[in-house]
This record gives structure tokens, C-alpha cells and sequence, in this order.
């Protein structure tokens, strides 16, 4: 077997990452012809806010301010941004390819992709002002295992400053570091070399470290998520407890097909494993139990530090790290004997990803026409009630309730669940950070922290109605008025 690090030769790369970067381009077709403002896209577009004070992503907003718009205060550059994103993202997948397998392999650097396609890591692309930072926090977290250290200071040292990086840029990516730390480990398994304890352990002294660093020098981030770790006493179940969500969420969210094929890809993993092992007999077995049992902690592994929160989050982007697992697996399947024919599901499934990318970028601007047509709606019923915007201005408005899916996205969900999440309040409700709110926002010029937030909800009930129609109600009382979405 090939030795895992070389001194590189750049021009060898070229056309790998051609090849790379002209698939996730592919895939991000239709997402980028919809050109659909994503969750906080419109704020961001509208108030030129940054990252800093939001999750102290400090490193995503100075090289955003150094190398991308050269300013603090952002405008939308879309897809610029995004096409930036999906290079980045190609450098950390072509990394991911030379750790564990042949970049000169066609086959390697399609199934490579998943790190970039599983529907979970696709959200993180939808975002037009996010994908670069989060871009960047994806290759922090991989970067450090492709130089060649001879001292395991200096890879502790690198891999420190590189999780500052992933840290100040999109902390869920941290996950995929903690995975790759014991994918190398079960790779030298597998290559009968001895266990490199010492590389295990001062990646996980610079994790620790990078993590202490983050807690205590930076302020505390204004996040919308508890970080409450789990409590001693129920620190063990409650680590099996997030474990066996992450397995139940993706049986639940994932499509029937994805299903098949993904079972193909893992059980192609383990034939390989037994067809290329240099073990003989009983020890040959073991070493299949235990790259099955490396393929059911992966997933858990690459969630990384979220397994030891109380309040653990199950949105699709806090399952990114699995894109990663699902790569690894598929590469290292493709080593030595058979493996065009073990290469056939993990390549179906990349191809049904890529189905899946330009199914959902349909599907969002189905969802933002039909948001669109509720808003404009909403609005024309609001001036009816009340033509000057000065006196619109003096109520408090709320807004509770939600518009639903487009007619055209109820029959992808059911296909695929996960679209639910993706397509989530973000899309369908007129609350904070949504569509609805941002256009009563900016059309009407309502105070912001009128809108949307639901700690006190009014009691509709109570108030007078002034209009009943089919897609809303709407009430006052003194200087409140209540929008019940329908």
C-alpha cells in the first residue's frame, strides 16, 4: 500500500481538483439559479452585518474582509461567494482523498464528494453570505494531516492553531477533526502498522487546548443554542442518548433510495475489507467485526463535542461531519481487489445526492415564490387597514403561526423528510430572521423587535378582527396587532 504522505507535486493536483470542483459546481446549479436568500441571507443583505458578534467567527470575517469583499459591512456577491466555497471545499476534499486514497483514481475523487453532497453538509451551501466561512472551517478541520511532521509537537502545534481557525469560523465543523484522528488510526489498522498513540494524543491535547483557548479568551458567543454539558451523573447515558438520536434522525430523514444505497456502500466496505485483508483465519474476521464497529462509532465520533451537550441539536447542519464518514468509507472501500464493482453503490449514491441538489434548489424557489405571493398578500391587507406607514409604525405587530410548504415541495418531503428541516421556519413561518418578517420589515419599515418573537404571545382571541380572509386573520387592540397566519 502507498505510503500516505509525499513531499507533493503541485501540478499533480491540478487535474484532480478540476475534477472535484467541477462536480459540486454541477451539483449547486440549481441552488444558485434559484438565488434564493437562505434563513439570515436577507438580514445580512439588508444590514451588512458580519460574523463577529454573532459566534466570534473573527477568522471567517477578517480573510472575508482580506481576500473576498475587502470591507466589514457585507453586499450580497452571490455566487461569488458561493463558487469560492465550493473551491475551498475541494482543496479539503482533495486532502481527505490523498490521506486515504488515490487522487490519480477517477472513482476516489467521485466518492471523495460526499464529503460535500450528503443533504446535511448541502445546507451549509445554501447560505450565500455563510458557505465560504463555514468553507474554511471545513478545511481547518482536515489540513492538519497532510503535511509531513517529524516532531508530534509540530503537528500538536498546527493542529492547535488550525481549530482556532475552525473555532472562529463554524464550530460544529470541529467534529470532523475528532473523526479523522480515528480514521487515520483504523486506516494504520488496517495496514497492520503500529498504533500512533502519540499522534492520537496531541490531537486531542490541541483540541482540548483550542477549545479552553476559544472558552476563555474570546467573549461568550451570542448564540441561539444551550452549551450545557451534560451532567456527571448522567454524562454516559446521555452521551449513548445523543448517539442513538443521530442514527434514528438520519433512518428518519433520509429517502428510501438513499437508504439502499448507503447500506450497499457500507456492506462493499466491509467485503473489501475481508477480500484485501493481509490477516489470516480468525484474525481476518476480527478485523471485519472491527471495521464494523469502526463504521458505527464514526457517525457518533464525527458529531464531535455536541455528543456531551444536554441540549444536543439535530439540524441538518450539525450532522455535517457524516458527509465525511460516508467519504471515508467509500474510499477506503476502494482499495485493491474488485473495486469497480465496489466503487457501483457509493457512485449511485453521489449521484443521487446530486438529484437530491438540484431537487431542493427547485424546491426553495418554488418555497420563496409562494412566500413572495403570502407576503404580498399580507402586506396589501395591512394597508387596506392602514394606508400611512407612520401610523402602521406605532403598533406592535406579531406574527404567529406559519404559511406551510409550496404545494410543489409536499411531495419531495414525503419523499425525502429531511427537506422539512431544510425547508424549515426559516422558509415557511413569518417570524424573526424569515422572509415575511424582513419584507413587513423593510416594506413597511416596522420596528424589528416588533416582529416575530412569541415570549408573550398576544391572545389573539381577545382582540377586535379586523379583517378574516383566507390566508390570515388579523386583530387590534389598543397598540398591538395580532397576524394569524393560516
Amino acid at each position: 500500500m502507498k505510503k500516505r504522505l509525499k513531499t507533493p507535486n503541485w501540478r499533480s493536483y491540478i487535474k484532480p481538483f478540476l475534477i472535484i470542483f467541477a462536480i459540486y459546481c454541477l451539483a449547486m446549479l440549481a441552488i444558485w439559479h434559484a438565488g434564493v436568500s437562505y434563513a439570515d441571507d436577507a438580514g445580512r443583505a439588508i444590514t451588512g452585518k458580519g460574523w463577529t458578534s454573532d459566534f466570534n467567527r473573527y477568522s471567517s470575517s477578517i480573510l472575508s474582509f482580506l481576500f473576498i469583499q475587502m470591507r466589514f459591512s457585507l453586499v450580497d456577491i452571490s455566487p461569488l461567494a458561493q463558487i469560492i466555497a465550493m473551491a475551498i471545499l475541494t482543496i479539503a476534499t482533495l486532502i481527505l482523498v490523498e490521506l486515504l486514497g488515490d487522487k490519480k483514481k477517477l472513482s476516489h475523487l467521485i466518492v471523495g464528494t460526499f464529503a460535500g453532497l450528503t443533504p446535511f453538509t448541502l445546507n451549509l451551501w445554501l447560505y450565500k453570505f455563510d458557505a465560504p466561512c463555514m468553507a474554511l472551517a471545513f478545511l481547518a478541520s482536515v489540513l492538519p494531516f497532510l503535511p509531513k511532521f517529524k516532531k508530534t509537537w509540530q503537528f500538536a502545534v498546527f493542529a492547535f492553531g488550525c481549530l482556532l481557525i475552525t473555532l472562529t469560523s463554524y464550530q460544529a465543523l470541529t467534529g470532523v477533526f475528532l473523526f479523522l484522528l480515528l480514521a487515520l488510526a483504523f486506516y494504520d489498522y488496517l495496514d497492520q502498522k503500529r498504533f500512533d498513540w502519540r499522534r492520537v494524543a496531541s490531537g486531542l491535547g490541541a483540541f482540548v487546548a483550542a477549545l479552553l483557548c476559544f472558552k476563555i479568551l474570546l467573549p461568550e458567543p451570542q448564540g441561539y443554542r444551550s452549551l450545557e454539558i451534560l451532567a456527571l451523573g448522567d454524562f454516559i447515558p446521555g452521551v449513548f442518548r445523543n448517539a442513538a438520536h443521530i442514527f434514528t434522525h438520519i433512518f428518519a430523514s433520509f429517502g428510501c433510495n438513499w437508504l439502499i444505497f448507503l447500506s450497499l456502500a457500507i456492506i462493499a466496505f466491509l467485503v473489501s475489507v475481508f477480500l484485501n485483508s493481509r490477516r489470516k483465519g480468525a484474525k481476518k474476521a476480527l478485523e471485519v467485526a472491527v471495521s464494523a464497529i469502526f463504521v458505527v462509532i464514526s457517525i457518533p465520533a464525527s458529531y464531535g463535542i455536541y455528543l456531551a451537550l444536554s441540549d444536543a441539536p439535530y439540524n441538518p447542519r450539525s450532522l455535517i461531519g457524516v458527509g465525511v464518514v460516508i467519504s471515508v468509507i467509500a474510499i477506503l472501500s476502494l482499495r485493491g481487489k474488485y473495486h469497480q464493482i465496489l466503487a457501483i453503490p457509493s457512485v449511485i449514491l453521489v449521484y443521487l445526492f446530486c438529484v437530491y441538489a438540484f431537487a431542493l434548489g427547485n424546491a426553495l424557489k418554488y418555497q420563496q415564490d409562494y412566500a413572495d405571493f403570502r407576503n404580498s398578500e399580507l402586506a396589501i391587507h395591512l394597508s387596506d387597514l392602514h394606508p400611512s406607514q407612520i401610523e402602521l409604525s406605532k403598533y406592535k405587530v406579531q406574527i404567529q403561526g406559519n404559511i406551510g410548504l409550496a404545494e410543489q415541495n409536499k411531495h419531495l418531503a414525503d419523499l425525502y423528510p429531511l427537506t422539512r428541516e431544510i425547508i424549515d421556519a426559516h422558509q415557511t413561518g413569518l417570524s424573526s430572521y424569515t422572509w415575511g418578517s424582513w419584507s413587513l420589515h423593510t416594506d413597511y419599515g416596522l420596528t424589528y423587535n416588533h416582529l416575530g418573537y412569541l415570549d408573550e404571545p398576544y391572545d389573539c382571541a381577545t382582540m377586535e378582527t379586523k379583517y378574516d380572509g383566507y390566508y390570515e386573520r388579523i386583530s387590534e387592540k389598543d397598540d398591538l396587532i395580532c397576524i394569524e397566519v393560516k
